[in-house]
């Protein structure tokens, strides 16, 4: 396993990615970068577009409680070994073999049980300009995930991989204007976009 992983693909295909996030895992945020490094094939990057918990089996519900955390872990420790946290990834970038990153879809998807960590800040800044995944996100949007609010996640982590206050501004104003061109001078729908990202 990975030292850094937050867990292992178990659906994959070349537009989306699933995986089961490991108990002892923090679960990356929506919106949070992630990437897959298959052995001797490209590295693949996502991008958390949704993140579920529920129970381990289909055919049964998590019920209420009405136990604080603290309780429920001294009286039924048990339940918490019955519930899974799965994240879905927008797959919108690849490294191939020469080093480029390519902000295109990959040309296969992710082995299952590949293992899926968290992106690092150097890795966010070398998604950065022109932007073009921005644009499979506006243009070929995932149909159950609120696409401006995705687009407010995505802004706030550039924003915060170039040093938010102290470097972040920048990047934040070229991934603006590329927002910007692809919205098609829809000015309402853009503020309301950037008024949330700061």
């Amino acid at each position: 396993m990975a030292d850094d992983a937050l867990g292992e693909v178990i659906e994959a295909s070349t537009r989306q990615f699933v995986a089961e996030v490991y108990e002892e895992a923090d679960v990356p945020d929506f919106g949070a970068w992630v990437c897959v490094e298959p052995d001797g094939a490209p590295t693949l990057f996502g991008l958390i577009s949704h993140v579920e918990t529920g129970s381990y089996d289909t055919n049964r519900q998590a019920v209420a409680l009405g136990l604080s955390p603290e309780e429920r872990a001294q009286e039924m420790p048990m339940v918490d070994e019955l519930l899974r946290t799965t994240v879905r990834a927008q797959m919108l970038a690849c490294r191939g073999t020469d080093g480029e990153i390519r902000q295109t879809l990959p040309p296969q998807p992710p082995d299952i049980h590949d293992f899926v960590a968290p992106c690092a800040d150097e890795q966010v800044r070398a998604l950065g300009a022109p932007y073009d995944f921005l644009r499979t996100l506006v243009e070929h949007p995932d149909p159950d995930v609120p696409i401006d609010d995705l687009l407010v996640a995505v802004l706030r982590r550039i924003h915060a991989a170039h040093g938010g206050e102290r470097g972040g501004r920048k990047p934040l104003v070229q991934a603006g204007r590329a927002l910007s061109r692809l919205l098609d001078d829809d000015h309402e729908r853009l503020q309301s976009i950037l008024r949330r990202v700061l």
